[in-house]
């Protein structure tokens, strides 16, 4: 039962998640930035911070439709029950 006191507590506290996501996203991309490029395997790895936007734009787009296919094949009309 401790995962439902951890779940709760997140819930609490959710703009100090929030930021603490945020702030470790910055240091993705400050890491990213100090890594060097003089040996990238491909040309898109010479682009500074491309993976983490990327994981954030293809997470984005992921949740987006799945829900979208959730709504069109799950949802049921109002009286559908009725």
């Amino acid at each position: 039962m401790r995962i439902v006191q951890y779940i709760e507590f997140l819930r609490r506290n959710m703009k100090g998640l929030v930021r603490a996501l945020i702030v470790y996203l910055i240091v993705l991309v400050v890491f990213d930035v100090t890594l060097s490029r003089h040996d990238a395997h491909y040309i898109i790895d010479k682009v500074y911070a491309f993976w983490t936007i990327f994981g954030i734009v293809g997470c984005f787009i992921l949740i987006k439709v799945a829900k979208g296919i959730a709504h069109l094949f799950l949802g049921k009309d109002e009286d559908f029950y009725g």
